[in-house]
C-alpha cells in the first residue's frame, strides 16, 4: 500500500508526500531491524545464562563430591594413624565409593553448545583443562582403587601378616598404595578450589585474559600435606 501511495506521489510530483512516504518506509525498515537484533540478542543472552546455570550446577555438584572425598579420607587416615600410634595392626585403610570410578563426561555435552561464542578465551580455556584434570585424576584413582581390589581386599580374611612384615611394619607396597590416596585427597582439594574460581567466575559474568591458575588464585600448593599423611613408623 505504501508502495502504491508513494509511487502516485512521484507521478503527482508531490515531493513532500514523497519525502514522508520514503521516511516512513526507512523508518520501518530500521524498526524492523532493531526489533529483529533486539530479539537476537535476547536468545543469545537467555541461551548463555542456560549454559552458565548448567556449568554452575556441574562445578558445584563436583565440590560436594570433592569435598565429601577428602573428608572421608581424612577421617579414615586419621583413625588409622591412631591405631597404629596405639601399637595396634589395622588393615591398610583404603576407599571405596559407590558408582563409577570416574566422573560423568559433561564436558562432550558442553562442547555441543557453542561456547566459543559465549565466554572470553581464558575461561574457556581453564573449564576445558578444568574437566580434562578431572577426567585424568579419575584414571589415577582407577589405578589406585584396582590395586585395592587385587591386592588389599583378598588379603582381609588371611591375617595381618599378609600385610605386616616380622617386625610388624606395613609392607610398603600398602604404604605406597596409601600414599596414592593421600595424593588423591590433595589432588581433589586442589579441584575444589578450581571449581569454586571457576564458579565465582561465570557467576560474575565479567570478562577475565587470565585462567585461575595464572590469575594468583591458589590451586598449586594451596593446602600443606595433611598431618595424616606420613603414618610414622614405629621405633
Amino acid at each position: 500500500m505504501i508502495l502504491r501511495r508513494l509511487t502516485a506521489h512521484i507521478q503527482e510530483q508531490n515531493w513532500t508526500a514523497v519525502v514522508i512516504d520514503f521516511l516512513i518506509v526507512v523508518l520501518g525498515v530500521y524498526v524492523g531491524l532493531q526489533v529483529n537484533l533486539w530479539n537476537e540478542a535476547r536468545v543469545e543472552a537467555t541461551q548463555r545464562q542456560q549454559i552458565i546455570d548448567a556449568l554452575v550446577t556441574s562445578l558445584n555438584d563436583s565440590i560436594g563430591v570433592q569435598e565429601r572425598f577428602v573428608a572421608e579420607i581424612e577421617t579414615g587416615m586419621s583413625d588409622w594413624n591412631a591405631a597404629y600410634a596405639r601399637g595396634e595392626m589395622p588393615p591398610p585403610f583404603f576407599y571405596r565409593f559407590d558408582g563409577s570410578d570416574t566422573p560423568p563426561d559433561v564436558w562432550s555435552t558442553f562442547q555441543q553448545m557453542q561456547l566459543t561464542e559465549l565466554f572470553d578465551p581464558a575461561t574457556l580455556f581453564d573449564l576445558m583443562f578444568f574437566y580434562s584434570e578431572l577426567n585424568g585424576i579419575g584414571q589415577k584413582y582407577v589405578r589406585y582403587v584396582t590395586f585395592v581390589e587385587d591386592e588389599l581386599l583378598p588379603g582381609l580374611g588371611r591375617g595381618l601378616d599378609v600385610f605386616y612384615d616380622a617386625d610388624g611394619r606395613l609392607q610398603p607396597r600398602y604404604r605406597a598404595n596409601m600414599d596414592r590416596l593421600v595424593d588423591y585427597q590433595l589432588e581433589n582439594q586442589r579441584m575444589t578450589a578450581w571449581a569454586k574460581c571457576l564458579v565465582y567466575r561465570l557467576e560474575s559474568k565479567r570478562t577475565f585474559k587470565e585462567t585461575c591458575r595464572r590469575s594468583g588464585f591458589r590451586l598449586d600448593g594451596m593446602v600443606d600435606r595433611p598431618a595424616n599423611a606420613e603414618p610414622k613408623p614405629r621405633s
